[in-house]
């Protein structure tokens, strides 16, 4: 590497508060190209107890800390150390801000980040945490984790591992990157490598194009194999029978009656073009069960078969580890593919255009830039969830994706090698296409113009068809989307309407004769002003909905509404919009006109932008004109504040859509999930989605012995269920505490709102004081993946999780061992959605809470529950703190949707005396 000084720096501290003094480690290695280095290594004393749990983490002894010095007493070799280095850390803002701030100096020292190095060199991993580059990059493992030694010494490893890649690379690459990283911590890094390599390398080719991953295959070439295709349904048994074709070839399979039973299903159905509605409890193996039917029925009959999931990281399962796997081990090959909307690729022609005004974009933006310009480099798909890790890059990645009014595909400098067309040519040939709910529901509502012709259908994760349905098929709006769709068509920027226009006027006068021009401009420098006053007209109409939902994070427009004080006001400032709206749309539909006739290649592309723009438009005045009807009772309107404030409407009722749109065109569809069944009855499912009441269904037993491997243990004294919204906080807190302690951590604790969980969190906290135990709950210690992550890292601690926790968590082994359910997952009533909906019911004779209200509870209610076991291995208890599930008459219906028959009984008292022999037991 570089003949210069490198010192590399890491600090252990007993906390994340870089205010406090708890400093308890730190190491350093000064290292010059050739020599070994030397090291710096010492333990500091801390000005508050350290914690016994950072102690047993790190390894660090008491003796080791009695002979701790406080940090300024190395003061001296510290500065003679860092002299004339460059500073080297991951994330080393952290570390040498303590060590600045401590010894009161600042270090004008050359600095370099690994952290932002990574995400440069390496930008599609899914973590750049340092323990997780190691074992990502193959470094050399970590001696000891958590110790500051063994950290200095994986971030040269990680230093070492960026230079080799950067080697690789031509001077064109630093030529386009070094603008973008001034003033940043990689600028330096990049210079070394980029002089190094002019010096080492000097007739090395400069590349100066758009420099792609595999830019000069051809993608649109079509690969054809002659395969010979089983005839026979029954050739479905030889896959999953015992010794059959996955017995003998994936290592540690086992044949399950269930995983055939559904097959067979599968197949039967796609081949008498049936529907067939399957539940499938956990580990099934219901992914091979309904794959291994499609691929065949695709390649017997050349029909597509696609297959829609919820959840990005089963759409990625599916495609990146079954597909390939079964292409391995069946006896025909395939084409499968994953397609996703439009807004998930990347526009080569915006990624040219962004990059020749990176002027604009702050420190973070113009960081996140480098890491696509490497990307590039690396991928064949140019999906952004590849990259969706970078920080800033969310933030970029409207301005970048293919989701743009003015794409003409067939126009496209850049269309030979276009992402999003690659994707929908590989569709176009593919045997079997993986897609989600939502660009499901997106090719439904643009009458079947995204995905390639289909009559076979399979969906996964079906459980959440309907709400999916609800909120693709409904509408909302809110300031910033309104301001968004402004800003691209009138303001003076690149990427925008009115900027790109204005930028080639020279090239619309010679194309335009003199009169159109002078028309055409004249529509075109009304826009500004028309938009400005559009938005100054929304930003009123927001004020007012602020006012009106007040504190709450909901409102619902009803009929009733219209007798409110605000009313008058609210319409009046809504009609104004609506007017403003229609100018800027006859400003735009002017200058359409000026140029659909003109036999021109770039006034017709112009013209299709200007159609997208209007329809942008037009979706604006389409969601104020539903959310204005309160008088429909089969549509629903509300206010509603999560990050911004939301002005929302939505179908109340989708099985008719449904049934219509998705299901009667199909010959087949198969919907499986492991929670579709209420007490063994499809009813609810069958009716809320439109399926017609004679479709086949099908419960597959989990092949888990939920007897023997679990217990279920329902509190009868916790909460009063004759007042199920008081809670003493207290005594709930203190229970989970006992709970908690008894079974060592390993505990994830489910609420039904985050109200009640940040009243517990306080007091629970000072429970467990100084048990060891760590504490991890959402919305107060992080995120979902964050929080997942600690709790898997440590097994002696409790996760406290809602709403989004319920689903979606896997964690097989021992690291979970117990399931808190505090309250039965009953929908707020209240909820704008929720309410009306409810109301539709009662008005059609129904009974709301025992055909929709209860129904969903014990769907969400059996997610819950089977958080604990995920593997034929895992032991556990489930515990229910409502006892509502064993006092009101519909309890019954919980428990009889359970896969496990039994359950117990107990008091508060007496459950810990419970657990306790429980525990022996298994010991």
């Amino acid at each position: 590497m570089i003949a210069k000084k490198i010192v590399v720096m890491d600090i252990e501290t007993t906390g994340l508060d870089i205010y406090r003094d708890e400093i308890i480690e730190f190491a350093a290695f000064s290292i010059v190209e050739g020599k070994d280095p030397e090291i710096f290594s010492v333990l500091v004393s801390p000005k508050e107890p350290v914690p016994e749990r950072i102690l047993r983490l790190t390894g660090i002894s008491l003796d080791e800390l009695k002979q701790a010095q406080p940090l300024e007493f190395y003061h001296d070799i510290i500065l003679k150390y860092f002299q004339d280095a460059i500073i080297v850390g991951h994330n080393v803002n952290f570390d040498l801000g303590f060590v600045e701030r401590v010894l009161n100096i600042h270090f004008e020292n050359p600095i370099w980040d690994t952290l932002e190095l990574a995400r440069v060199f390496f930008p599609n991993l899914n973590s750049y945490r340092l323990a997780d580059l190691v074992k990502k990059l193959d470094l050399e493992p970590l001696e000891k984790a958590h110790r500051a030694m063994s950290d200095a010494q994986a971030t040269w490893n990680l230093l070492k591992k960026c230079w080799e890649k950067g080697m690789t690379l031509d001077s064109g690459f630093y030529q386009r990157a070094l603008p973008l990283a001034v003033g940043s911590k990689a600028s330096g890094f990049l210079k070394e490598l980029e002089k190094t390599i002019r010096k080492e390398f000097p007739d090395r080719l400069i590349r100066t194009d758009l420099v792609l991953y595999d830019q000069d295959l051809g993608l649109f070439e079509p690969q054809e194999e002659e395969v010979s295709v089983p005839e026979d349904i029954d050739w479905i048994n030889q896959c999953f029978t015992p010794g059959g074709i996955l017995e003998q070839n994936l290592q540690g399979y086992e044949s399950r009656p269930g995983q055939l039973q559904m097959a067979k299903a599968v197949a039967k159905a796609l081949a008498t073009s049936t529907h067939c509605v399957a539940e499938a409890g956990t580990g099934t193996g219901k992914s091979y069960a309904y794959l291994i039917p499609s691929l065949w029925w695709a390649r017997k009959t050349n029909k597509k078969v696609v297959v829609a999931t919820h959840t990005i990281p089963l759409q990625e399962q599916l495609y990146k580890k079954d597909l390939p796997i079964l292409a391995q081990i069946l006896p025909f090959s395939f084409h499968g593919v994953l397609l996703k909307g439009k807004g998930n690729y990347l526009c080569l022609k915006r990624w040219l255009t962004l990059q020749s005004h990176f002027t604009e974009f702050d420190y973070g933006e113009r960081l996140a830039l480098l890491s696509v310009m490497m990307w590039l480099r690396e991928t064949s798909t140019g999906d952004w969830q590849e990259v969706s890790q970078i920080p800033s890059l969310v933030r970029l990645w409207g301005n970048l994706n293919a989701e743009e009014e003015s794409c003409v595909p067939g126009k496209c400098p850049q269309a030979n090698r276009c992402y999003m067309l690659y994707a929908r040519k590989r569709a176009e040939e593919a045997d079997l296409i993986i897609v989600n709910h939502s660009l499901l529901f997106s090719d439904i509502k643009t009458e079947n113009n995204i995905l390639p012709e289909f009559h076979e259908l399979v969906i996964d994760e079906a459980h959440h068809l309907h709400q999916s349905a609800l909120e693709q098929l409904g509408n909302e709006m809110s300031l910033e989307q309104i301001s968004k769709v402004l800003n691209l068509l009138s303001r003076s920027m690149a990427g925008s309407f009115y900027g790109n226009v204005k930028a080639r006027a020279q090239l619309w006068e010679r194309i335009l004769s003199e009169s159109l021009w002078n028309r055409f401009r004249g529509h075109l420098e009304r826009l500004p002003e028309a938009c400005d006053e559009l938005f100054q007209q929304t930003e009123e109409v927001f004020a007012s909905f602020e006012q009106i939902l007040g504190n709450e994070l909901s409102y619902r427009l009803t009929a009733h509404s219209q007798s409110e004080n605000w009313w008058p006001t609210i319409s009046v400032q809504i009609e104004n919009l609506q007017g403003r709206l229609k100018a800027i749309v006859d400003l735009l539909r002017a200058m359409y006109n000026l140029l659909e006739p003109l036999d021109d290649e770039d006034a017709a592309s112009l013209a299709y932008e200007i159609s997208g723009r209007i329809r942008n438009l037009e979706e604006v005045r389409d969601c104020f004109n539903l959310a204005m009807q309160v008088d429909h009772t089969t549509r629903v309107s509300w206010l509603e504040r999560n990050n911004r404030l939301f002005l929302k409407t939505s179908p109340v009722d989708v099985s008719i859509l449904l049934k219509e749109k998705l299901f009667s065109p199909l010959n087949s569809a198969i919907l499986t999930s492991a929670t579709l069944s209420i007490a063994n009855s499809f009813e609810h499912f069958l009716q809320e989605n439109g399926l017609a009441k004679d479709t086949s269904t099908l419960i597959v037993d989990s092949p888990f012995d939920y007897e023997r491997q679990m217990q279920f243990i329902v509190v009868k004294d916790l909460i009063d269920t004759n007042h199920s919204n008081l809670f003493d906080s207290e005594k709930i807190a203190h229970f989970i505490s006992e709970v908690t302690e008894r079974m060592q951590g390993r505990t994830l604790v489910l609420f039904t709102s985050h109200h009640f969980l940040r009243e517990i969190h306080l007091p629970l906290s000072r429970y467990l004081g100084d048990s060891g135990i760590e504490l991890l709950a959402q919305g107060i210690d992080g995120g979902r993946h964050a929080l997942l992550d600690a709790f898997l890292n440590n097994p002696k601690s409790v996760l406290l999780g809602a709403n989004s926790f319920w689903e979606g968590i896997d964690i097989p082994g021992d690291k979970l061992s117990c399931v808190i359910l505090i309250k039965l997952p009953f929908g707020p009533p209240n909820r704008p959605l929720i309410a009306a909906r409810s109301e539709f019911m009662e008005a059609h004779g129904k009974n709301a809470f025992y055909e929709f209200l209860l129904p969903e509870a014990v769907l969400r209610f059996k997610q819950g529950f089977g958080r604990l076991i995920r593997s034929k291995s895992d032991r556990g208890l489930v515990i229910l703190c409502d006892n509502r599930v064993i006092e009101k008459r519909y309890g019954r219906i919980f428990l009889n949707s359970l896969p496990v028959k039994t359950h117990i009984r107990c008091s508060e008292t007496q459950i810990f005396d419970h657990i306790d022999s429980w525990l022996d037991e298994i010991r």
